[in-house]
């Protein structure tokens, strides 16, 4: 029976009362709790061997952009022609050629005997691509002899040059006139329009004074 008091007693009266009794002093639960802690600075040791340099700054010169070249485009007015810094070839396989540069027989009656371009023959359909960044001059059907023709003017170290593109097929033109282009840029498809003998891409350059030059020769110096 003592013993199930005692239990009884032990379950039915709160903890703080049974330690209200108690004579020993004992530490409050609610007092803070003294940060025993402590931090020690960190070290690096270093071999006495090793050398310490101090690191070089580096340098570097700001230089302004090229100026534009401005250029007079029908129907636009004055448009400015940023320098491209790539240039490609107008067609994916250029090594297929016809007629270079220069003087040749003539291969149709009416043909020139002195050919003011190169013709390229990568295939009928094949995709025409502007040479470098620049703005379509002339995009028109109606070309005469040179049938679809494309004139795309090109800022190349600051040197205005002009790309011509010549009997590609009817409602291939992907261009306008006054148009930004960019290098590899599709502006038509190798067709046989104008006085042509068959499908080929007739690619004409020159620069302002109108001059036409071996455009796969320049081409070559600047792609490799």
């Amino acid at each position: 029976m003592a013993f199930v008091g005692g239990l009884t007693f032990a379950t039915s009266v709160p903890a703080l009362a049974v330690a209200a009794t108690d004579t020993e002093a004992r530490a409050s639960v609610y007092a803070p709790v003294e940060d025993t802690i402590s931090l020690e600075p960190q070290h690096l040791e270093v071999a006495s061997e090793a050398k310490l340099e101090p690191h070089p700054s580096g340098s570097y010169a700001v230089e302004a952009a090229p100026p534009p070249i401005f250029s007079q485009v029908a129907n636009v007015g004055s448009v400015s022609i940023v320098e491209s810094d790539l240039v490609v070839w107008p067609v994916l396989s250029p090594e297929n050629r016809s007629s270079g540069f220069g003087p040749r027989d003539a291969p149709c009656a009416g043909c020139s005997t002195n050919h003011d371009g190169v013709d390229f023959n990568p295939g009928s359909g094949t995709p025409v691509m502007s040479i470098a960044d620049g703005v379509v001059v002339l995009a028109t059907e109606n070309g005469g002899g040179l049938g679809v023709n494309v004139e795309v003017q090109h800022n190349i170290g600051g040197e205005l040059i002009t790309s011509s593109y010549a009997h590609m097929q009817y409602g291939s033109l992907q261009v306008a006139v006054g148009q930004r282009v960019s290098a590899g840029q599709q502006i038509g498809l190798v067709g046989s329009t104008g006085q042509s003998t068959g499908p080929h891409l007739h690619l004409e350059m020159f620069g302002v004074d109108g001059v036409r030059f071996d455009g796969f020769a320049w081409l070559g110096e600047r792609i490799g």
